[in-house]
């Protein structure tokens, strides 16, 4: 090499070393673990290495970069181990050197990166022959390295390998969920395929448990039994010892069997007709339960008769209820969530503004905008839309969907590109120009005619960067919002939009204005699966008020409360479980939101038609249309 080269790289690393210095504090304090850490003094360090031989300098120059790695920084740890050379080392030593050299390249996190660090990591000689901490360290970054390259298989199997050397109890949960993680990223048939005499006994408890979860997360009480067998098998697998959270939320799924529940709901005042349709669900349910010999009394309570949601809420607990349901209102909520500790399991009809999260016993009914909001954009992306507009009445509901589309749809890589509010129903015909982007088309031929003196042959320009519209509206403003949209050559560009939109009952001649408008609604309303056809058809020979507007879709709340008492632990201990419901397809998340999945039809000829509906994958309910029989009476008076 000639001499001006060798001469530049010697000034380049004593740059770089000197560069490290000055940015450090100074601190002696050398270390002896085989391991560096941010305690070191790398100021000390650094300045020994500059005046050393090549021999001396190299391993601490290794060090150097284990000190800055530990302190967060593999920027600056790679700028010295771009400068080590690596035949100045021992193998010990070049052992570190490759696997703090694999962490720096994972810690950049992308493809090349990643590759790269696998290349480093495997460099590694003899990893048995250093340190037990030294080891996990090693073995923990070779699993990550391979879950960065996708290889699941060989990242669980070097976690799993680590429970022989890993003896902390906290250490040992956090490696067990990493090997749940990275098991769970393969399918069910690959993990059938893998499972095999060749692996060793708690490998294949690992598959399979994992195999398990996947084949049975949406079937509970199959689950459960899969899991006891499995037991079984591995009787002490490190699984069942420390358990991962996944597992350890169904060890303790305990079903709520209430005796006596109350219901609190507003069954006068302004709030009146949803809490009586809520009312209606639920007696409706209740008398829907199947075995009568252990069905629970339902005493309700109106609210507004209360001078508070709590004090409704006391009344029901002196009464000795071991349930709760609702009651709807915010502040209602708000007011008990702010006690200091509820120990009867409650329903909330309603989410809180409050913090919930010391209240283990409580469950909320998300029947926010912001969900439904949410929901479209994630329609809007499975549809294939990338660059979306915005429709959206000028309050602070409209301002709350907004918010939420967007952030959800570019969390999902969308963008929405514009907004445009709307406010007075006369002004729709300017709002959509604006929206479309065709007034400036229009202003351009009004000017054009002004200094020409003539009319002009002129065709109208719409916007051409979006691929779909968001709309939040109700029916009436729908019916001329969407000919407008029509009537400026965007009859091609898709809508979507929320439940808002649907009247709640069929009516070809006045909703054919809104055809090719895609929506969100509650099954009740729009499923075409037969149990809930039956269910529809026996609601209109009772009482067709029931499917007027809103109000059907109270009365699935109502109905689909009572239903998931007995399924709400499991719910929420299994993520992949859902119950199918008449107000959508529900899931509880670990926080105790019930969340409503609902179904997507669009107007074709005036009628709603099904595009999106989830079928469930069991008899779960050994469903039957919805049976009044007998309790025509009860339904009417509300009692």
């Amino acid at each position: 090499m000639p001499n001006y080269i060798t001469h530049s790289l010697k000034i380049a690393c004593f740059t770089a070393i000197a560069l490290i210095m000055v940015a450090c504090g100074s601190n002696p304090n050398r270390g002896v673990s085989e391991l560096a850490n941010s305690s070191q003094n790398l100021d000390a360090i650094l300045r020994e290495a500059s005046q050393a031989e090549p021999e001396q300098k190299n391993p601490l120059l290794v060090q150097a970069s284990g000190i800055l790695l530990a302190g967060q920084r593999p920027e600056k740890a790679l700028e010295l181990l771009l400068h080590i050379d690596n035949r100045y080392l021992n193998s010990q030593q070049k052992d570190t050197y490759h696997l703090y050299y694999g962490e720096v390249l994972l810690s950049d996190q992308q493809e090349e990166s990643n590759l790269a660090a696998m290349g480093q990591l495997l460099s590694v000689s003899k990893p048995n022959a250093h340190s037990v901490e030294w080891q996990i360290r090693y073995f923990q970054s070779l699993s990550d390295a391979y879950f960065a390259n996708h290889n699941y298989l060989e990242s669980a199997r070097q976690r799993i390998a680590l429970d022989d050397l890993i003896d902390q109890q906290l250490a040992l949960e956090q490696n067990n969920e990493k090997i749940w993680s990275a098991i769970n990223e393969m399918s069910p048939e690959f993990l059938q395929q893998t499972i095999s005499d060749f692996n060793s006994k708690r490998e294949n408890g690992w598959l399979e448990i994992v195999y398990i979860n996947k084949m049975w997360g949406n079937q509970p009480d199959r689950l459960l039994k899969e899991m006891e067998q499995w037991k079984l098998r591995f009787p002490l697998h490190s699984a069942t010892v420390v358990q991962p959270k996944s597992l350890q939320r169904v060890a303790l799924v305990e079903t709520i069997k209430p005796k006596k529940i109350a219901v609190l709901l507003p069954l006068s005042g302004r709030l009146a007709r949803p809490g009586r349709m809520v009312h209606d669900g639920l007696v409706a349910a209740h008398y829907q339960q199947q075995d009568m010999n252990d069905i629970p009394t339902i005493q309700f309570y109106d609210t507004a008769k209360s001078f508070s949601g709590l004090a409704s809420y006391k009344e029901a607990i002196a009464d000795g209820a071991d349930f709760i349901i609702g009651p709807i209102s915010k502040q209602a909520i708000d007011e008990i969530v702010e006690q200091d500790s509820l120990a009867t399991p409650t329903l909330f009809l309603n989410t809180s503004n409050k913090d919930t999260q010391r209240h283990s016993q409580i469950f909320q009914f998300v029947l926010s905008i912001e969900d439904e909001a949410i929901q479209a954009a994630h329609r809007a992306w499975e549809n294939g839309y990338r660059k979306g507009i915005a429709f959206l009445p000028s309050d602070s509901r409209g301002r709350r969907a907004q918010k939420a589309f967007k952030e959800y749809f570019e969390q999902l890589g969308g963008e929405l590109i514009d907004t445009q509010e709307y406010d007075d129903i006369k002004l729709l015909n300017k709002n959509v120009q604006n929206l479309l982007r065709v007034n400036a088309s229009i202003e351009r031929k009004r000017n054009l005619e002004k200094i020409l003196g003539r009319n002009l042959e002129f065709e109208i320009r719409r916007r051409q960067d979006a691929d779909f519209i968001f709309m939040l509206s109700q029916p009436r403003a729908a019916r001329q919002i969407k000919p407008f949209i029509d009537f400026y050559f965007a009859l091609d560009l898709p809508v979507i939009a929320t439940k808002r939109v649907y009247s709640g009952k069929n009516d070809p001649q006045l909703d054919n204005d809104l055809n090719g408008i895609e929506f969100s609604d509650v099954p009740l309303y729009i499923s075409q699966q037969s149990d809930i056809l039956g269910t529809r058809n026996t609601i209109k020979e009772i009482d067709p008020k029931i499917l007027n507007g809103s109000n059907g879709r109270f009365f699935a709340i109502g109905f689909d409360a009572y239903q998931i008492i007995s399924q709400i632990t499991k719910l929420q201990a299994f993520p992949d479980y859902r119950w199918y419901g008449l107000s959508g397809e529900i899931g509880v998340d670990e926080n105790g939101f019930v969340h409503r999945y609902l179904t997507w039809a669009k107007f074709k000829n005036g009628i709603p038609q099904v595009t999106k509906e989830r079928q469930s994958p069991i008899i779960q309910q050994s469903k039957q249309p919805l049976s009044f029989v007998g309790k025509r009476e009860i339904l009417s008076k509300g009692h």
